[in-house]
């Protein structure tokens, strides 16, 4: 199952950054028909058009009020494209039905005269570039997800990556592509983009659950849902003419304002250790619908664009929730050597990008290949240089404290050897975390022979009358497992024992002793309400297996210290 879910986030993924990458660096020359709207319908099948004095369609015949209908999504392009001069001209004729106020319809067909290229819609290469870098970091944050917690919730958010994909171009170059073909991409992406705002307020419903609780959020949830249905039967059904007349009006301000208001409502309701945990994702969702609903209704290209490249911001402050706020629970299979390797993965994607560029551009220089081997070699000498760099800004801004931690837990597993006693053990078993780690509490359960009662604790009284039998579910699952287990995981009865105790543990590490649980030890979550990454606990573990050897050497040298015997004194004869 992981490797057909794999296939069909990267297959998708990789789909959509076909469409929308090549297409952005080509700039052709394109076409000039001189017709242009004057008014439609709100579904566009008749349209009421301007036409230019001595422009191909006037010399075919079309006047200023003329109604133009039995338009193909091709020629519907030529004539209105989403943006001005981004339709590249392919010298192919249009074909029209039109008619003048109340006569009949008749057929006009022209063709629309080429003009020189406009110029990229990104101004340049490099800025082209940047937009795919940045859309292509959407397509990684969420393939990741997808991979790393499937469920509905990463699903949504997988759909609103795409909907982030830079289609004005592609929409307009990929014109050139046969009749089906076109109609074929257009649907998909155009029904894709147009579900964006739902889809994002969907997963701002969700967020941080596979699926809404019932309550408020699960009936929106639902509603919701079902536009989002509409909204793609109905670009399914005509892409070209769709509800975008009334989505392009009012629809993506509408669904921004509903997103804003389900996080700020939901900030609102929620308790104080949530929303700390919550409000980095909740500051992602907000400024990536605000910009990206900017990207998509301001006129002016420039201000647009810069908002396209903004919406990077997104799925870095969301990499930064999961990180270091947990707020997704990936910690199966997050951790610091994937991070590592999405971060250069990224680093390698820009590179081959520029190389890939270079090489485009270069291509009518006659030292078009020297020059490329030589850009890349820098390329891969800069990123050998940069790696070092990488590596501590990435220590320095996720991983610092948690480093300086788990260097603390690695000494205090090498000092507890040294122990002469167990309530050394104990003490180092509870203290050290509580304090590195910020924990909110932590507990050491250590066995008498008949029961494991607390022998030592940080961050809340000692609960002396909390004891586990040797035969409880959460000691046998320890004896089982002889590994880590997540509190959660158990029958909330185990939980409730803890919480009418006054804490509320996130894990528990056994301490054998052989194949016996000498002792096992309670951590709790951190103060931001966050949960333990692998790596934490990783450093955990080892202080429990160091704890058990210390324990065990605390007995032997119980035993074998000398003994002094007193003998009464011998009488002299």
């Amino acid at each position: 199952m992981r490797a057909v879910r794999a296939l069909i986030t990267i297959g998708v993924a990789s789909f959509f950054l076909l469409v929308a990458a090549p297409t952005m660096f080509v700039n052709p020359p394109w076409p000039y028909t001189g017709v242009h709207y004057e008014s439609a319908t709100v579904l566009q099948k008749d349209v009421t058009v301007g036409v230019d004095s001595g422009s191909p369609a006037y010399h075919a015949g079309l006047r200023t009020g003329d109604v133009v209908g039995c338009l193909s999504l091709v020629d519907f392009q030529f004539l209105f494209p989403f943006f001005p001069a981004i339709v590249p001209y392919t010298g192919s004729p249009v074909r029209v039905c039109a008619r003048h106020g109340s006569s009949a319809w008749h057929a006009v067909t022209f063709v629309p005269k080429r003009m020189p290229p406009p110029g990229l819609f990104y101004n340049t290469p490099l800025f082209a570039a940047l937009r795919i870098a940045v859309y292509t970091l959407f397509l990684l944050v969420g393939c990741a997800l997808v991979m790393a917690r499937p469920g509905a919730m990463t699903w949504l958010f997988f759909g609103y990556c795409l909907a982030s994909m830079p289609d004005a171009t592609s929409m307009g170059m990929l014109i050139t592509l046969p009749s089906p073909a076109y109609t074929f991409i257009t649907a998909v992406t155009a029904g894709t983009i147009e579900l964006g705002a739902p889809v994002l307020a969907l997963f701002a419903l969700t967020v941080p659950a596979d699926m809404p609780p019932a309550g408020w959020r699960n009936i929106l949830f639902r509603i919701i849902a079902v536009v989002a249905v509409l909204i793609a039967v109905s670009v399914i059904v005509s892409p070209a003419t769709s509800l975008r007349g009334i989505l392009q009006t009012n629809g993506d301000e509408t669904f921004t304002a509903i997103t804003i208001a389900i996080v700020i409502v939901r900030l609102l309701t929620m308790e104080r250790h949530e929303r700390a945990r919550f409000a980095w994702a909740a500051f992602a969702i907000i400024f990536g619908v605000l910009v990206n609903d900017a990207r998509n209704v301001l006129p002016n290209d420039a201000v647009s664009t810069a908002c396209g490249y903004l919406t990077i911001v997104m799925p870095l402050c969301l990499l930064y929730a999961i990180l270091r706020r947990h707020v997704i629970d990936v910690r199966f299979v997050l951790s610091r050597a994937v991070v590592y390797g999405i971060v250069t993965t990224l680093v390698v994607v820009v590179i081959g990008v520029v190389d890939w560029a270079t090489s485009v551009y270069l291509s009518e220089v006659r030292a078009a290949l020297a020059i490329d081997g030589a850009v890349t070699i820098g390329l891969g000498l800069a990123l050998h240089r940069f790696y070092g760099w990488i590596e501590s800004t990435v220590d320095a801004l996720v991983f610092r404290k948690k480093h300086e931690a788990a260097a603390y837990l690695r000494r205090a597993a090498r000092a507890i050897l040294r122990a002469r006693d167990e309530r050394t053990v104990d003490v180092a078993l509870v203290e050290g975390p509580v304090e590195k780690l910020d924990l909110t509490m932590a507990t050491v359960f250590r066995s008498d022979g008949t029961s494991y009662s607390a022998a030592s604790a940080a961050g809340w009284d000692l609960p002396r009358k909390l004891t586990f039998a040797p035969g409880s579910e959460l000691t046998r699952f320890l004896e089982a497992e002889r590994a880590c287990v997540a509190i959660s995981d158990l029958r909330r009865h185990v939980t409730a024992e803890f919480i009418e105790a006054g804490a509320l543990p996130a894990v528990a590490i056994p301490v054998f002793r052989g194949d016996d649980l000498l002792a096992f030890a309670i951590y709790g979550l951190h103060r931001d309400g966050t949960q333990l990454d692998p790596d934490e606990l990783d450093a955990l573990e080892h202080l429990c297996e160091s704890a058990a050897q210390a324990y065990i050497m605390v007995e032997l040298n119980r035993y074998q210290r000398p003994v002094t015997v007193s003998l009464p004194a011998m009488e002299t004869p």
